[in-house]
């Protein structure tokens, strides 16, 4: 799959970093860096980094083919609840589709995402791995 180089670019941040928006006005969280609450307009926000650890909401699993990507079929997509209290979407990785259970510990890692061809660019951004145990 083809990406653009420039946009991929000026949006690497929100490739390689979580950003959460909390407003210090209503409290609420958002999911993405933004410089006004989604909820309420304020402006009087803070971005925060999440940490990127969380559980496991919901998931579900994709065999949606596109072409030159069916390596990586299937493909386990989630909700993850950060620590922080918000809930974002995210690819679950590097995991047996039978391991793969509401509740697991996660934690967000880069990854490839994809390539233009074999002797192009690599393009990279965050997936999610079960956590390591400690």
């Amino acid at each position: 799959m083809k990406h653009s180089i420039p946009i991929f670019w000026r949006n690497r941040d929100s490739h390689y970093r979580i950003k959460i928006t909390k407003c210090n006005t209503c409290g609420k969280l958002a999911y993405f860096g933004r410089d006004r609450c989604p909820y309420c307009g304020s402006r009087n926000v803070t971005i925060i980094e999440s940490k990127g650890k969380g559980t496991l909401v919901n998931f579900t699993i994709s065999y949606y083919r596109r072409e030159g990507d069916e390596e990586h079929l299937p493909r386990i997509v989630g909700l993850i609840k950060l620590d922080e209290g918000i809930v974002i979407p995210g690819e679950i990785v590097d995991i047996d589709l039978g391991e793969v259970k509401e509740g697991l510990r996660v934690e967000a890692v880069l990854r490839r995402y994809s390539s233009d061809d074999p002797y192009g660019l690599i393009y990279y951004g965050l997936k999610f791995i079960p956590a390591l145990k400690k």
